[in-house]
């Protein structure tokens, strides 16, 4: 028969699996802010939870030959809790001195010097516990089991209530404060000193701290979550407030609020080139603070605008005075494709966040799936980065071969002959497109590659121009604040 003191362990068993994914995902956000959330972000995650955790666990085995596995493992699970509290400060430290660094590297340490002590040492936890309920070799494939399992079950739970409650709800400092407490008051279970419980006590208490977070100047709104960390900011400029919205620290969209325009170059490419019209349609995938939508508007269309952050349309509505004549949907861009029976006149693509493109949204088949929801004559307008050379060009190349692919013609416009300082408006439709203003004839990096959904490259050979546009926006933002 098990005593108290085994089934309590259980319980610590739980709740570290509970705390080895509240800690990947939090620390993935962390990151978020200085380099996105591409595949190449959650590649180095994903690889650094689980380099650390097979280290681990082969510590934990080391480590399960010795006595006192008790108080082993009380030891190394409170100094996991103790550094899941102190991650925030931990990445504020390094990740503007990471930014020094090239993309991958960059990235790969972060995520090391994130999450690799916490899940080193919380992997080490279930060869210990393992060790401390295995009385008889016999009994070691079942007590292995159901350790494992009710780890796993522990780390099930808390995805679903970090994803859809706590970093939703709390921000992810006090969501991983409040994981870290969890992991450390179920230790407590297996001790009965008082002077243990006391020290357990005070050092969350000290920890705490650590959650609290620095207030950004001006912020008006400020929400986490899983889709990333919104702000909206008021940035005064000698006698001008600007506006503007942030997903993941980086500027989505900008708004003079004397006048209520956007001062985006991008935007006001987009308004040369557009004429007033009356009774059209049009549909924006990727709202942003809704200064796009405002603008076909203006123009006369009646708009559709589908976002997948409800969040960005709750704030386009309240702080980027959403026009009433835009219908805005929350739901994924592909998804919404494939769904919709309507014809519009226009559709602009728009679905940047910060550097990096949902590319499911532009592959041969969801471009060609699009291309029946348009009215003859109507144009796609995508929204593009500035690159067209050399391998930072390889990303517009592919696009380009992708939009033919799908019995698309193209125009391009910008405004600047300067890659680095500019955005490139892709102007397309079934025949030949007509632009008004700053057509660009460059030469295009030569590729005979396309993007489809069997084989996404887009990612891929645009991560050269990605990495160079977050750079540049780094020194550009930031040398400026």
């Amino acid at each position: 028969m098990q005593t108290k003191s085994n089934k309590n362990i259980y319980v610590v068993s739980f709740f570290e699996g509970a705390a080895v994914m509240a800690t990947e995902l939090c620390g993935s956000k962390l990151i978020a802010p200085y380099f996105g959330s591409s595949l190449y972000v959650w590649a180095s995650v994903i690889a650094v939870t689980l380099g650390s955790l097979a280290g681990g666990y082969f510590f934990g085995g080391r480590l399960s030959l010795a006595k006192n596995n008790v108080k082993t493992l009380s030891l190394i699970l409170f100094i996991a809790a103790m550094y899941m509290g102190v991650m925030p400060f931990i990445v504020n430290l390094f990740g503007p001195i990471a930014l020094r660094f090239g993309l991958m590297f960059s990235v790969t340490l972060s995520s090391f010097l994130l999450l690799s002590v916490p899940m080193f040492l919380m992997g080490a936890a279930s060869p210990l516990i393992i060790s401390i309920q295995t009385k008889n070799p016999e009994e070691s494939g079942r007590v292995s089991g159901l350790v494992y399992s009710i780890s796993t079950l522990g780390g099930i739970i808390s995805t679903f209530l970090c994803g859809f409650l706590f970093i939703p709800t709390f921000g992810i400092n006090i969501t991983l404060f409040v994981f870290a407490s969890l992991l450390t008051l179920s230790l407590v279970l297996l001790h009965k000193s008082n002077g243990f419980k006391a020290t357990v006590l005070l050092l969350m208490l000290l920890v705490s701290g650590f959650t609290s977070k620095t207030p950004i100047k001006n912020c008006i709104y400020e929400s986490d979550g899983m889709l990333g960390k919104i702000n909206v900011i008021d940035d005064t400029t000698g006698n001008s407030v600007i506006r503007k919205l942030l997903v993941n620290n980086t500027v989505q969209s900008e708004m003079d609020m004397q006048n209520g325009q956007s001062v985006s170059q991008y935007i006001a490419l987009l308004d040369s080139n557009l004429s007033k019209v009356q009774n059209k349609k049009a549909l924006v995938l990727g709202m942003g603070g809704g200064l796009t939508s405002n603008l076909l508007a203006m123009k006369g269309y009646s708009v559709t605008g589908v976002e997948l952050d409800e969040r960005i349309i709750e704030a386009a509505k309240k702080y980027f005075h959403l026009s009433a004549n835009t219908n805005a949907i929350a739901d994924d861009a592909r998804r919404f494709i494939n769904n919709c029976h309507n014809k519009f006149d226009l559709v602009l693509i728009d679905v940047f966040k910060a550097e990096e493109q949902p590319v499911h949204v532009i592959t041969t088949e969801s471009l060609k799936r699009l291309a029946e929801n348009l009215e003859e004559n109507a144009y796609l307008i995508i929204n593009w980065h500035g690159y067209l050379k050399g391998e930072r060009g390889l990303g517009t190349s592919i696009l380009l071969n992708t939009l033919k692919s799908a019995g698309f013609n193209y125009k391009m416009v910008a405004a600047s002959h300067k890659e680095d300082e500019r955005n490139i408006l892709i102007f397309t439709s079934a025949k030949s497109p007509a632009v008004k203003k700053y057509e660009i004839q460059e030469a295009i990096e030569v590729s005979d590659l396309i993007n489809t959904d069997a084989k996404p490259l887009l990612e891929k050979y645009n991560a050269l121009a990605n990495q160079t546009w977050r750079k540049n926006y780094i020194l550009y933002y930031y040398s400026a604040n």
